[in-house]
């Protein structure tokens, strides 16, 4: 199809419906009226209804009613410089083919309206810039160049392109108009628009029509209630395969049996693509899962499919994909998706490697509290990583030991590794274990404060710097209470304030 073919489904001349929406909607805030002083009284010229009446009083840049026409204007002093007073706008107008009758289109036009000369001779000016041609199996764009007209393989609109820079309208009911008695009455395009207010959408729908267009299944995914599918390919996002678009069935669009088809009906499960995809999957690897266990798998099947993978030379793919339930069913405190279970598995694994674990026994490879199990493999790879750092500080506790104190039902002594300290940051919530290397090179001191009652729980933590306290923190970084205060006070009187000697007094 040529250019000019593509032309002809257009109207030649702009519609009496175009003008009046563009004077009402459009160009609604571009009405003025330019004052000028003629034998002594004020004149107002209405660039809306042309007509010019006597006013009183009217300021330059006032907002004021047209004594003729009632319409709310500008004030503009007819006198003042006004070479850049130039209204624009660009609207997408949808009508019907004048070739095809199942056919629709649209133009993207651009609007002018200069008032940098003769206020009074003022028109609104109306560019093409873009042409879209829809009829069933067929989409076409052509686009107005500074060469000249030509066509673009791929449709795609110009409101967030060539014209971002301008306002932007498109009208609901104008579009109602032009599908009706078509077959894009039916293609559900009022699901697709996005609302800026009652009467304008943000958005012109050319990628919902070329679509559809292309492929009708969207009417009955979005019926079934799979508006999130049609969604994911409008935005251009991956779909992984999932949707045979040119499908005359939904079964066969879906890739699924009847039977499936009517299981997912029943559930009434607005199915997403990354969940339709991850069904797919596990039934190509014949592993039956429920759409509800594929919507808790979808992460592993997606985006994170090639990592999972990575995973299959340790377990099947039905063992993994079984574990992953599993670990998301009984811990969802610790995992509310199947990448947080993918990412901690891949670590846990790690760590077993790094530590010497034997993980070819399914019990150490795939612990029944995936968690906890990571938690004591961090813990364990934490102590084996500082191993010389330990070293450093099992000297500075024989220097800090004579520091060690009990009062009033507390104790204070040095920290004795840096896996105490780690501990210590994680059971109170704060930084301690970033200090661990300072506190091996004797840049500072760490001192643990705990309850006579229960020594080994974390309670306070000390820092010494220079025979200074310079922090004492709680849970969550908290303050010292009433009580540790009053232990810490006595600690510095007793331990960190040198005391005068006696002296002998001459007889």
């Amino acid at each position: 199809m040529t250019i000019n073919e593509i032309l002809n489904h257009f109207p030649q001349k702009i519609s009496n419906e175009l003008v009046d929406y563009v004077t009402e909607t459009v160009f609604l805030k571009s009405r003025y009226l330019f004052t000028r002083r003629v034998g002594g009284f004020q004149k107002a010229y209405c660039t809306h209804c042309k007509y010019e009446t006597i006013t009183d009083g009217l300021k330059h840049g006032q907002k004021s009613e047209c004594a003729k026409c009632g319409s709310e204007c500008i004030v503009k002093a007819s006198g003042r410089g006004r070479k850049r007073l130039i209204d624009d706008a660009f609207v997408v107008w949808y009508e019907k083919s004048m070739q095809n009758p199942e056919a629709i289109v649209a133009r993207g036009i651009l609007l002018v309206r200069d008032y940098s000369g003769d206020y009074r001779t003022v028109e609104t000016n109306h560019y093409t810039k873009v042409y879209y041609l829809f009829e069933p199996g067929n989409s076409k764009m052509v686009f107005r160049d500074w060469g000249g007209l030509i066509e673009r393989k791929k449709i795609s609109s110009e409101i967030y392109s060539s014209m971002s820079f301008k306002e932007s309208f498109v009208s609901i009911e104008n579009i109602k108009a032009a599908v009706r008695g078509t077959p894009f009455q039916y293609s559900t395009w009022e699901k697709y628009h996005r609302h800026s207010s009652q009467y304008r959408i943000k958005d012109d729908l050319v990628s919902f029509f070329d679509l559809a267009a292309k492929y009708p299944c969207i009417e009955y995914l979005t019926k079934l209630g799979m508006q999130d599918i049609v969604q994911t390919k409008l935005d251009g996002r991956k779909t992984f395969g999932a949707i045979n678009w040119r499908g005359k069935t939904i079964e066969k669009v879906l890739r699924l049996t009847k039977s499936e088809l009517k299981d997912l009906r029943k559930n009434n499960i607005s199915l997403k693509v990354e969940t339709l995809h991850c069904y797919q999957v596990h039934k190509k690897n014949g592993i039956k899962i429920t759409f509800e266990e594929a919507e808790l798998l979808n992460d592993i099947t997606g985006w994170r499919f090639d990592d999972f993978k990575k995973l299959l030379k340790y377990a099947s793919f039905e063992k993994l994909s079984r574990y992953f339930l599993k670990q998301l069913r009984n811990h969802k405190k610790h995992f509310s998706a199947s990448y947080s279970v993918l990412i901690s598995l891949q670590d846990y694994i790690k760590d077993c490697i790094d530590l010497g674990m034997d993980i070819s026994q399914e019990h150490v490879l795939l612990p029944n509290n995936l968690h906890a199990a990571h938690q004591k493999t961090i813990r364990q790879v934490k102590i084996k990583a500082d191993h010389t750092l330990n070293k450093k500080i099992e000297k500075r506790i024989m220097e800090l030991q004579r520091l060690s104190f009990r009062y009033s039902g507390m104790i204070i002594r040095p920290a004795v590794s840096s896996i105490e300290l780690f501990d210590e940051g994680k059971a109170l919530n704060h930084c301690v274990g970033r200090y661990a290397e300072d506190y091996a090179n004797g840049k500072t001191n760490l001192f643990v404060i705990r309850k006579t009652e229960d020594p080994e729980k974390p309670f306070f933590t000390l820092e010494l710097r220079q025979n200074q306290i310079t922090q004492v923190y709680g849970k969550d970084n908290s303050q010292p209470t009433k009580e540790v205060k009053a232990f810490v006070e006595a600690f510095k009187s007793h331990k960190l304030i040198k005391k005068p000697k006696d002296r002998k007094v001459a007889v």
